[in-house]
């Protein structure tokens, strides 16, 4: 076995101990048998090719070429096309409230035609991945339905999936743009019918409704296309004891699970909120909103279903208001990479994940703001609103990742707030680190592998904050690192050059089990009991029990388990923050397991809180199975033969 040491020293202040971090370079990692970084899913932007927006005075003379081609990014999502069209076609003289399918038609040929005469747009056909979502305005036919400005109607959800299957069939594919290959119903229907973001007693049953008609007739017209909903902006799971929980996602699931191909979610931190306070969605708390939507989908549908994370980032309330900076570019960016890493560690489930990051968003200037989510700024903000358009400090993102390819091999961080994945591309490996701490870490980066060629180059990226600023730290190395310096919620990526190409030739397939029963309330000293049954093993390996628990702060997080009747240790920490600003705690806890108490047939997991109130949310297995023995630097007592 041979051992890298990397050194290099990042500026930064108020170390902690120091985290230890394994990549075993021939190690290939599977999750659902996909091991390869796929750019087109989660290398995106919130844009389309044909909008406007990427004409102009621009510093580029091809800007789409500079953005798309150079930093190897691929669409995307478009919400006002279709709404558009829908705006300005007729109704159908023989049919009220439907879209007149000879003017549908016409359009979409129109539409093609000009598609074929931009024949500059062609080169950027194979970065096409769309999805499309019909806005709330104008496609929802419940309470508080607006017309069109045509002044007519959606009759119900068959008109409105009708439409939206015949523009998915009439308007891409062919001689035109790509095949839609998703369709999210509506977009954010919940967001103004069911009474904000902290109401949890208003039921989504006239959105499941929806949701199920509209399916069936997009279906009709466009039966390839996967659709999916309901594109909710707020799945706080836990609000009111897990009432949002009960009246929204589960009753979805249950009402139309069967007609949805995906589940199409919204996840936004809120890094400044009502003066200040600080509620995040990245770490723990994604872990148990996609825990148990995942949990409860694979008891009551037999599987886990798809996801489409249409919207992610931050929301930068404090701060929406005010001229363009760098800081709140900053804001947005930090919680991209910290989400995206989680996104990355499901690439199995997660069919598409997309950074909100628009174009320019002129349509969203107002009041003298421009939009906040913009790749593109004026060159004299925040001064003024003149000169040519120039990227903002969002580019920064997709220039830290824009060279990542290739396989996925094992990691491992005895640190849950430190984030670490990496990929192997014949000769190059990248090692991505994340901080979910709001202090800079020490790293000690381990580098494996049973037979490694030498260096030729390190390219080291650390995307990070200075002061105000954001600062993309960009270094070429020539020496082996060990001891590295991770910034306060910052992201590096290290790309190490080798001679030869680095031999894969170990694996570690992962699977998650899920419990036979969830969402269990929490009683002092009350055991209770789950079953997981039927899991493979291998001769070698590694298990995490993913416990998901939603409580009232300053209750325990620490309950007392055993597996198999044997006591399991339960650590201090968890991904991410306290969720202080929070109303309440939602997370999973991740719990080492050594591998040899897990039994192939049944496994009985007893958890007992030491208070009352809450709910446990998903109990889940994370099996890792090896072909051999994989080298860790700590003895963690989870992996056995």
């Amino acid at each position: 076995m041979y051992k890298l040491s990397v050194l290099f020293l990042l500026v930064g202040l108020g170390l902690n101990a120091q985290t230890q971090v394994d990549v075993n370079l021939n190690v290939k990692h599977s999750v659902g048998g996909v091991s390869e970084f796929q750019r087109s899913k989660f290398i995106t932007i919130h844009a389309a090719i044909n909008e406007a927006e990427w004409d102009g005075d621009n510093f580029a003379d091809n800007l789409r070429q500079d953005f798309f081609e150079k930093h190897n990014v691929f669409m995307g999502r478009n919400t006002g096309g279709i709404s558009w069209y829908l705006n300005n076609i007729q109704e159908d003289p023989n049919r009220k409230g439907y879209a007149d399918p000879a003017e549908i038609t016409s359009r979409g040929i129109e539409a093609k035609n000009y598609y074929l005469e931009c024949k500059w747009l062609h080169e950027f056909k194979d970065r096409s991945n769309l999805i499309i979502a019909p806005q709330f305005q104008g496609f929802w036919t419940g309470r508080s339905q607006q017309p069109t400005q045509q002044g007519w109607k959606l009759a119900g959800a068959d008109a409105v999936g009708e439409f939206t299957g015949r523009f998915a069939n009439q308007f891409y594919g062919g001689l035109g743009p790509n095949e839609i290959n998703y369709i999210e119903i509506i977009n954010e229907p919940a967001y103004e019918t069911l009474g904000g973001p902290n109401n949890f007693t208003s039921t989504i049953e006239d959105i499941a409704n929806f949701h199920s008609d509209a399916a069936k007739a997009i279906k009709a017209y466009a039966p390839k296309v996967k659709v999916g909903g309901y594109t909710a902006a707020f799945p706080n799971l836990d609000l009111g004891d897990f009432k949002r929980w009960e009246n929204r996602w589960k009753m979805f699931i249950d009402m139309v699970g069967n007609d949805m191909d995906f589940w199409s979610l919204h996840l936004y931190d809120f890094p400044s909120i009502s003066n200040g306070k600080s509620i995040l969605r990245s770490g723990s708390n994604i872990e148990a909103t996609l825990d148990m939507i995942d949990h409860y989908s694979q008891l009551s549908l037999g599987k886990v279903k798809p996801y489409v994370i249409s919207e992610f980032g931050s929301q930068m309330h404090d701060y929406m208001s005010e001229q363009w900076s760098s800081y709140r570019d900053w804001l947005h960016i930090k919680a991209l990479n910290s989400q995206l890493m989680a996104f990355l560690e499901r690439p199995n489930t997660i069919e598409m994940a997309i950074p909100f990051i628009v174009a320019k968003a002129e349509w969203g200037y107002w009041d003298n703001i421009p939009y906040n989510h913009r790749l593109l700024r004026k060159e004299n903000e925040p001064e003024s609103y003149t000169g040519k358009w120039v990227y903002t400090d969002l580019i920064k993102f997709y220039d830290l990742w824009k060279n990542v390819k290739g396989t996925r091999v094992d990691t491992y961080t005895n640190d849950l707030d430190v984030l670490v994945d990496a990929y192997v591309d014949e000769n190059k490996a990248f090692v991505i680190l994340n901080n979910l701490e709001d202090q800079t870490v020490e790293i000690d980066l381990n580098l494996f592998a049973q037979r490694l060629p030498n260096i030729i180059s390190i390219e080291k990226r650390h995307l990070t904050l200075k002061g105000e600023k954001v600062f993309l730290d960009e270094e070429t190395l020539k020496e082996s690192i060990q001891d590295v310096k991770l910034g306060a919620e910052s992201t590096m990526i290290i790309e190490y050059t080798f001679k030869e190409a680095i031999a894969i030739d170990n694996n570690s397939d992962e699977t998650k089990y899920y419990a036979d029963n969830y969402y269990k309330p929490i009683h002092q000293n009350q055991k209770r009991y789950f079953n997981i049954n039927q899991i493979t093993k291998a001769g070698f390996g590694e298990a995490i029990l993913r416990l998901g628990a939603g409580r009232e702060h300053g209750k325990s997080l620490k309950p007392s388990i055993t597996i198999n009747g044997v006591n399991i240790v339960v650590p201090d920490n968890w991904r991410g923050y306290d969720q202080a600003d929070r109303s309440s705690f939602f997370g999973v806890l991740e719990i080492p397991i050594p591998y040899h108490l897990i039994t192939e047939q049944n496994n009985i997991i007893e958890i007992e809180f030491p208070d009352s109130g809450g709910h446990i949310s998903s109990v889940c297995l994370q099996v890792f199975n090896f072909n051999s023995p994989i080298t860790r630097t700590e003895n963690s007592n989870i992996q056995a033969q």
